[in-house]
Formats: structure tokens, sequence, C-alpha cells
């Protein structure tokens, strides 16, 4: 009778039990295999969220296209703070003040703006908003229109397109 050394089986004394090579190369794979599957089934590193735009500051009108008409470029100024807007025109003396709202998860972004006007009528201007380093693009439908898809002035849809340029950022 042959000894078990001889034909390959080996005795492990710690776990007390026959194995052969074959078996114990086979528990090796098998091991390479599941620890692969565990490396490919891992979820992917998660991307560093990116920093909700800006719209807090002053920003001046660069360019605006509205009702077929060109607009008052570089003489009007919109100052955000976290829930209001203030628009300043030279040419008047009191300035225009209306809250907004803005949820920038939506593809566009979009803006409701909420003027105070007089009478206590609420009207809702529904819009939507990109804002790109120093370059903000705000797009309106005037008079209680439906929001814009597009950043682009239509008069017969009374939308209105005003690309502003933040002032800070822009020195």
């Amino acid at each position: 009778m042959k000894r078990a050394s001889e034909i390959g089986v080996k005795y492990d004394t710690k776990l007390a039990k026959y194995s052969s090579v074959a078996d114990q190369a086979e528990s090796g794979m098998n091991a390479l295999i599941l620890g692969l599957a565990f490396t490919l089934a891992a979820p992917a590193p998660k991307e560093t969220p990116k920093e909700a735009p800006k719209i807090e500051g002053e920003w001046i009108v660069e360019s605006f296209d509205g009702d077929g008409e060109k607009g008052p470029d570089g003489s009007v100024l919109f100052l955000f703070t976290d829930t209001k807007v203030t628009i300043k025109e030279g040419k008047r003396d009191k300035a225009e003040e209306a809250g907004y709202t803005v949820d920038l998860k939506k593809k566009p972004a979009t803006i409701d703006i909420r003027p105070g006007r007089p009478g206590g009528k609420e009207e809702i201007v529904l819009g939507i908003i990109e804002v790109k380093g120093d370059v903000m693009k705000l797009c309106f439908t005037k008079e209680g229109g439906e929001r814009p898809t597009e950043f682009k002035g239509n008069k017969d849809k009374r939308t209105a397109m005003i690309t502003l340029k933040n002032v800070k950022l822009a020195k």
C-alpha cells in the first residue's frame, strides 16, 4: 500500500482533514474568482458633487431680446439675494423688487418671479435660468404665459431673453 504523500494527498493537522493538491488549487481559484466578482460588482466611486451655480450678487444686463426689440444693454442692474431680486434701471427713480424661487435640479433650471405689484394681485412670471461662471441667462414669458423651454426671445410667445454678467466676477 502506498503512503498518502506518495499519491498527492496531504494531511492538514490543523483542520484534521485530508485534501488533494487538486482540491487546494481549485479552492484557491474559487477565492480568486469570488474576489474579482466583488471587485467588479462594487459601486463606482461617486463623483464629487458640483457646486450649485451662484445666483446671489450684482448682475448687469449685457443684452436683452424681447418683443422683437433690443433692450437697454448695460444700463439695468439686477441685485439677487437669497429670496429677492431688485432691478435698478438708470431711467427710473425707484428700483423694482420681486421675490423669486429657483429649482436648479431641473433641466433647464427654472425660476419663478413674484413681482410686488400695487393692488395686491399676485402674479408669477415663469422662466428658465442658466448660470455659467460670470454669465447668467434668464428667459421668461411676460403676462402669465407658459414657461419657456429654450433660451430665446420670441415676440409671438411674449418671451424675453436677458443675458447678464456678474459685476464682481467679471472684474
